[in-house]
């Protein structure tokens, strides 16, 4: 089978392009050809799958799309970020396709299904109450009446391209229901976890080379909610100390804000590292504190901590109790609860065995749920459905 993927950006730095290149890598293994197609032209072209830029205006990227399809012949296109309706539109007319719902702009004007003013998440369907409810609780950037206008006819547009689509595929149960409230077919929809792992990179489980280190991995931006974790450290013993990997517009406000409240000295921001020295920390913390207010669709960040035997401490929101088992990988607390945060990571810093059964625990998880064989299977049965009806 051949597949042509879709993406905006097609960059191997997030985790979208990440996961495409992965993912064809994974079907090529099983006797499948991949070929990329992606809109931004700033995206620096990789070898490590085939790939072509759509350049131009809508209705040229529209052309080169259709040549593409005539020339490349696939039997499938699996759409994994498109922000473009006529796109979404054209390639669902020519070919049986999926598309992988990696986040929230199809169903939300403001991207992130979430509430700047309270750090809330919005629970309300799509439509025009978004209009009235940007203004009240700032769930987007926009403050010009007409901007939100324009944001709003284009989430509909793209939510009913999408919906014209042969079948949807999420990262969590959260994102299935969410569809689902907003129109979607429920039988349409497939839950798969946008990450997988390889039998042969299954690790051993190692204890923590510093039992007092804590970490946070991830953009340092508002509905990652660092600001929690940092009250959170005040409230833990000054032996417990904090690695913030990850960078962002945020930073040297989360940095001012970790001096005035007392705890500068013992959190370390680190920016931005490889997979290396991720690795390196993962082996170094005793567990990861996830602590984002928005609803996050799955949070890969806190699978890969899983996948190194570390306990997970987390907000309960979005798709993150699908992997996060109270008591068993790790705890979930109420959004936004301090006393909460810290009494959960204050437990399991300060009990080992229970750090070590979590740890295991999760690496148990990550091998029965994520496993790679299944993952293609899966995914090859949601082909199979989209291909079930006729095309011209």
């Amino acid at each position: 089978m051949r597949i042509l993927h879709l993406d905006d950006h097609f960059a191997l730095q997030g985790g979208i392009g990440q996961y495409v290149v992965s993912l064809a890598d994974l079907l090529a293994k099983h006797g499948h050809e991949n070929v990329v197609a992606y809109r931004d032209p700033t995206t620096p072209p990789t070898e490590l799958v085939q790939s072509y830029l759509l350049a131009g205006a809508p209705q040229d990227q529209i052309g080169a799309l259709g040549a593409l399809i005539e020339e490349q012949r696939p039997d499938v296109a699996m759409v994994h970020h498109l922000s473009r309706p006529e796109l979404v539109r054209a390639v669902g007319e020519w070919l049986p396709t999926a598309a992988y719902v990696h986040g929230f702009p199809i169903v939300c004007p403001g991207l992130a299904k979430s509430f700047r003013r309270g750090d809330q998440v919005c629970e309300q369907a799509f439509g025009w109450r978004c209009f009235t409810t940007n203004y009240l609780r700032k769930c987007s950037s926009a403050r010009n009446p007409a901007t939100m206008h324009r944001l709003i006819r284009h989430t509909r547009k793209l939510r009913d391209a999408y919906a014209s689509l042969d079948h949807l595929v999420v990262g969590s149960d959260y994102m299935r229901e969410l569809l689902i409230q907003n129109g979607f077919v429920s039988h349409r929809i497939s839950v798969l976890a946008p990450h997988f792992v390889w039998a042969d990179d299954l690790l051993a489980y190692e204890p923590p080379t510093d039992p007092n280190t804590v970490l946070f991995a991830g953009r340092l931006e508002i509905e990652k909610g660092l600001p929690y974790l940092l009250r959170a450290l005040q409230l833990l013993p000054d032996s417990v100390r904090l690695i913030v990997a990850g960078d962002g517009t945020q930073r040297a406000s989360y940095e001012d804000l970790a001096a005035s409240l007392g705890v500068r000295k013992r959190v370390d921001f680190v920016g931005w590292l490889n997979e290396a020295e991720m690795a390196t920390l993962y082996k170094r913390c005793s567990l990861l504190a996830f602590c984002s207010t928005w609803p996050e669709p799955f949070g890969k960040v806190g699978v890969e901590a899983l996948s190194y035997g570390r306990p997970v401490v987390a907000f309960r929101v979005g798709g993150i109790p699908d992997w996060l088992i109270e008591g068993w990988t790790g705890s979930l607390v109420a959004a936004c609860d301090v006393e909460g945060l810290a009494e959960s990571i204050g437990g399991i810093v300060a009990d080992r065995d229970l750090g070590a059964e979590m740890g295991r625990n999760g690496q148990r998880w990550v091998a029965e749920a994520l496993a790679a064989e299944d993952h293609v299977e899966r995914l090859m049965h949601v082909f199979m459905e989209a291909m079930e009806r006729e095309y011209a």
